[in-house]
């Protein structure tokens, strides 16, 4: 099955094997497709939200296997919660945190990466930012497993 899937994945563009079988494909748009999907940001962000996809969600190749979309956060309306994922949530492109995760919550002042699972169905990563702003939301494969970590925008 997986190489059926990189096969797909090959005709859209240069496919890239990550942790625990995921292929990642650069896409002519300057976004990020796996498995020849388009990822996105989604979540309880108003800039991002779970049911309306837009370009400023896109994931985006910021390093070697290592892709972002940045938000806005308010301390107030915190806790959000997020995932990465495709149009139609499917399996292989549906990252929400790994169980040796749970409960998948980042910690600014920790700032260690929450493993994520391509295969998720509703675990979503929960973040409350320190305070108002603009955040980087990274999608990391560069490792062992896919990761998520957030920064402060610059």
């Amino acid at each position: 099955m997986f190489k059926k899937l990189a096969c797909a994945a090959a005709v859209v563009g240069a496919v890239v094997t990550v942790g625990m079988g995921v292929a990642v494909a650069a896409d002519d748009a300057g976004g990020v497709s796996v498995f020849g999907k388009a990822i996105y940001l989604r979540g309880e962000m108003d800039d991002c939200p779970w049911d309306k996809l837009t370009d400023k969600c896109l994931i985006k190749k910021v390093g070697e296997k290592v892709y972002m979309a940045t938000a806005e956060l308010k301390v107030d309306w915190a806790p959000y919660k997020f995932k990465f994922g495709d149009a139609s949530w499917t399996a292989g492109t549906n990252f929400g945190y790994a169980s040796e995760s749970k409960p998948g919550i980042y910690d600014f002042a920790k700032g260690t990466p929450i493993k994520l699972n391509p295969n998720a169905v509703f675990e979503e990563v929960k973040v409350t930012p320190p305070h108002d702003g603009k955040y980087d939301f990274y999608l990391d494969a560069s490792g062992d497993g896919p990761v998520v970590y957030i920064k402060e925008h610059k």
